[in-house]
């Protein structure tokens, strides 16, 4: 059972946002768009599993995506959770293309493509980390304690695993998408005990959905950036040439000749995911490059947002569901 589905990740959606803003020639929008590809890299990994995941009895397991959870002044965050009344996995998935080698010295792994190779993060001591930090955050919430296993999931077949002999301690922690079911079964098959009634997997579950914490950080200070790094005005849906010229209640481009009476959704959503989570109505007319407060009104009566004050006092909030 998908107790929390996959969806992409508010850091993602500021990630496009800020691509869609930001000058190609501006110093940080190569760094905008790496982050951006890797973490997509990352989501289509994660969904690629699905697949695989759905062929689990339905009733046995809670299948939980993008975990995010507060533990000791910090959050952490898990790729995927598998509980059921038995025992629990914790999975790290990595999209990774090429080769990767994990040493036994050092826990070291070594990422190579192209001909070009450099250290990585060891995925596996991330995923036993996240598993203990789990393991810690159930204590705290007087949870029934339940054995937490922990592993690496690569999802791109394309990718060769190597590692040193006798690395057991390593091997028994990987395994490759298409061969998830089996470590999964493997694991089950150690763990017979039912440790967690009904009662318990709901109150753990209600637990976990009721404390995740989706990553709202602001993305301009992440980058280092500030409003006046922003391109405002309306993008084209069709040649993406910013601004559009408002006219008569339709948004024109200039350079392709489009016409849209929508595209304004696209600019207030980024003004939200960018600047702040709510928008005056001057600031509306100046991020969209209108000289009339009453047409700005207008827009915002139209899109029903939430508010809150009087007049030119009045203030429109960014509503859930954007």
């Amino acid at each position: 059972m998908i107790a929390q589905e996959i969806c992409f990740t508010p850091r993602i959606e500021k990630l496009e946002a800020l691509i869609r803003r930001l000058l190609f020639s501006h110093p940080k929008w190569p760094d905008a768009i790496s982050d951006y590809k890797r973490r997509m890299a990352g989501y289509r990994g994660e969904k690629s599993l699905d697949f695989h995941l759905s062929m689990l009895p339905d009733q046995q397991y809670l299948i939980f995506h993008g975990l995010r959870l507060l533990y000791e002044q910090y959050y952490f965050q898990i790729d995927i959770l598998l509980l059921c009344s038995t025992f629990a996995i914790v999975l790290e998935v990595k999209n990774i293309t090429g080769e990767i080698s994990f040493e036994k010295d050092f826990n070291q792994v070594t990422w190579r493509k192209n001909e070009l190779g450099e250290r990585i993060k060891n995925p596996v001591l991330q995923a036993k980390l996240q598993a203990r930090k789990l393991r810690n955050w159930l204590r705290e919430h007087k949870c029934i304690e339940v054995p937490i296993h922990y592993c690496f999931v690569n999802s791109n077949e394309k990718t060769i695993i190597r590692t040193e002999s006798r690395n057991e301690q390593i091997i028994q922690h990987i395994c490759n998408s298409e061969n998830l079911l089996e470590k999964i079964e493997q694991i089950a098959k150690y763990n017979k005990t039912d440790k967690l009634d009904k009662k318990e997997l709901k109150k753990i579950k209600r637990l976990l959905l009721t404390n995740h914490t989706p990553d709202t950080a602001d993305i301009l200070q992440a980058y280092n950036l500030s409003p006046k790094d922003i391109l405002t005005g309306v993008k084209c849906p069709e040649c993406s040439t910013i601004p559009m010229v408002y006219y008569r209640g339709k948004w024109c481009c200039s350079k392709c000749k489009v016409i849209s009476k929508s595209a304004h959704i696209q600019a207030i959503k980024d003004y939200f995911l960018l600047i702040k989570p709510a928008i005056t109505n001057s600031e509306l007319c100046h991020f969209l490059h209108i000289d009339s407060e009453n047409i700005g009104y207008k827009i915002l009566k139209s899109m029903n947002f939430p508010h809150s004050g009087k007049f030119k006092n009045r203030v429109y909030h960014q509503p859930l569901n954007i």
